[in-house]
């Protein structure tokens, strides 16, 4: 067997009760029940995607693509929490060849394109939208695997051996990329100029 079919629960609140019944109806052919399966977990695999890319509409039309893909791999998925596995393993490994071939093209992502995700974000009435669109520009600037390994460790919460099983990297290379990507992050808003 491989990772990850014996993968175990992630995170404590990756399924809840009705997503535990809904799996084996998906399974079974009910596209109603796929359907529920979707909108469960839609926006957090857009969110991903999103934080990743950086683009709305490469979002999107990763996380189409992902779903497209789940739908051929239900009969493989053991528990809720497989799947939950499966899905943000999926989206990342996507996201992160959709930012490797825009650089084989010669294509940087523009920074602009944070826009229009923002957008599509609730503002969190305790933080700073303009700090957080600050922190968002500069994980855009982070190599893909150094930014999927934040984004997974600080936005989706989980810890290094569950990043490492969901990017199919060495626990040591996750860490490494978590303090480097923190030691730059931290000289880049220490040099950020502020108005008066």
């Amino acid at each position: 067997m491989d990772a990850e079919s014996t993968r175990s629960n992630t995170e404590p609140a990756m399924s809840g009760p009705v997503e535990s019944s809904l799996l084996p109806l998906a399974q079974s052919g009910d596209r109603l029940a796929f359907q529920r399966l979707v909108e469960q977990h839609q926006a957090r695999v857009f969110g991903v995607a999103l934080r990743l890319v950086g683009r709305h509409a490469d979002a999107e039309e990763l996380a189409q693509d992902v779903f497209v893909q789940m739908h051929g791999a239900l009969a493989r998925m053991q528990s809720p929490a497989h799947l939950m596995h499966w899905l943000l393993r999926t989206v990342a490994h996507r996201s992160i060849d959709r930012l490797r071939q825009l650089a084989r093209q010669g294509r940087k992502l523009p920074l602009e394109a944070l826009g229009d995700g923002l957008e599509a974000q609730a503002p969190d009435p305790g933080h700073d939208p303009l700090a957080a669109a600050g922190l968002q520009r500069l994980l855009l600037q982070l190599q893909p695997d150094a930014r999927a390994v934040m984004i997974l460790r600080y936005q989706e919460d989980l810890d290094p051996s569950d990043i490492a099983a969901v990017l199919d990297m060495p626990i040591p290379t996750v860490k490494s990329h978590l303090r480097r990507s923190l030691e730059w992050l931290r000289t880049q808003c220490a040099g950020a100029t502020h108005g008066p």
